[in-house]
């Protein structure tokens, strides 16, 4: 199993299709977000049988942080515990932005911590859209990604290679990556073997320190609004209207980030341990239903993660070759 991460927009889903063969996830166009939730893709690389993982970007507007913190450990939870093997991790990155800032350095720190120092050697971090940009600018930014932001993980075994947008390229990126012996992520071992719930491990630890911030944000801003509230003088109704609505939707931002930090909460080793033991979750009986020839490992993970329809003849194909 290889998993595929990176921000919206940084073609992940792009080199998931060139290494399938065909379109079998949804590509956004622009900076748009298509992969609203982690999905499984069967590859056939050489005579090597690969199952992808496509990953939604921590940036998606659509998602929180937290939320898919949490699908991604659960995934990768279900992978350890049916003895999946990981062969590592592809990181994309568009060697298009000028400068590795915002929502690129959150996910980056994110997932930095979902690798942990020991797992950096099963890390590809893989330059997208050089068709975008001539040779001269990209090969800058590709020295300045070495030399500054990814010198730490090229420092401890990670590697970086360009993907040029064909099937050629994409095959001879994750060619490194299955040639590696199997690998267990700092997350994995922080809620498995260190029985750690979501927001005790380095990943979750990231997210729920932004998601306190705002909290106290939020508490900042709903305190200046009922003390602004109690100043008015009751003829101001056009006003104490205005602050009524302002303090409903700082009451509805308070919510939202205590129901995320509340998610982060979870013991999800646990949660997924047993999930599979009831095997009861309706997406695992409709994989069953679906491909009862599959092997168990696969219908398991089914559980976890989605498969795209379009993926369907791909696993039929393996099926059939086992």
């Amino acid at each position: 199993m290889v998993v595929v991460m990176g921000v919206t927009g940084s073609g992940k889903s792009y080199l998931i299709n060139k290494l399938a063969g065909k379109e079998v996830v949804k590509e956004g166009k622009d900076l748009a977000s298509c992969t609203q939730a982690c999905q499984m893709i069967p590859a056939n690389i050489g005579k090597t049988k690969v199952l992808l993982i496509d990953t939604p970007g921590f940036d998606d507007p659509k998602r929180s942080d937290s939320e898919i913190l949490g699908e991604i450990a659960r995934l990768l939870a279900a992978q350890y515990e049916v003895g999946l093997e990981l062969k590592g991790i592809i990181y994309a990155h568009r060697i298009t932005d000028i400068r590795y800032a915002g929502s690129a350095v959150k996910t980056f720190e994110i997932f930095k911590r979902i690798c942990g120092e020991d797992a950096l050697s099963n890390v590809l971090l893989a330059t997208t859209l050089w068709n975008k940009i001539d040779e001269v600018t990209g090969a800058s930014r590709e020295r300045e990604l070495r030399r500054d932001f990814w010198a730490y993980m090229l420092g401890r075994g990670s590697q970086m290679s360009r993907f040029h947008g064909d099937r050629t390229s994409a095959v001879a990126l994750i060619s490194q990556l299955i040639v590696k012996n199997p690998v267990v992520l700092r997350l994995q071992h922080e809620m498995i073997n260190e029985g750690k719930k979501l927001h005790e491990t380095e990943a979750g630890s990231y997210v729920d320190k932004d998601l306190n911030s705002l909290r106290h944000k939020y508490l900042a801003e709903l305190d200046s609004l009922e003390k602004l509230r109690k100043q008015l003088q009751d003829n101001d109704r056009e006003m104490r209207r205005q602050l009524g609505l302002d303090l409903d939707r700082e009451r509805e931002k308070l919510r939202k980030a205590e129901e995320e930090q509340a998610g982060l909460h979870a013991d999800v080793a646990g949660e997924v341990h047993e999930q599979i033991n009831a095997g009861a979750k309706p997406k695992s009986s409709v994989l069953k239903k679906l491909f009862p020839f599959l092997p168990a490992a696969l219908s398991i993970l089914g559980m976890f993660v989605g498969i795209p329809p379009e993926a369907s003849d791909l696993l039929f194909g393996w099926c059939e070759e086992a």
